[in-house]
């Protein structure tokens, strides 16, 4: 009986520690994909157009631009959200 309960504990600590972490794996893949789009695109156009590399280049700029403005979008909702409970602490006073 003891074993079952400690297999349970662990299922539901582990799906836990996936829950915490599933935002995080998700903004990896955003920003790996979003490079990889941008990258991939300019190569191929480079190959249709025979410009290589200057449309790789100009796709690997855009992606990383893309990152940028991703982790600037995450670090202002995580601002928000850490400034909200001193906002409505103060407010209820």
């Amino acid at each position: 009986m003891k074993a079952r309960k400690k297999s349970g504990e662990a299922t539901s600590s582990m799906q836990e520690a996936l829950r915490a972490l599933g935002p995080y794996m998700g903004l990896g893949l955003q920003l790996a994909l979003g490079m990889a789009f941008f990258a991939v695109g300019g190569y191929l156009l480079d190959r249709w157009l025979g410009t290589l590399p200057w449309l790789t280049l100009v796709g690997v700029v855009l992606g990383l631009v893309a990152i940028v403005a991703k982790l600037w979008q995450v670090n202002a909702l995580l601002q928000r959200r850490s400034r909200r409970p001193e906002h409505d602490a103060a407010h209820e006073k």
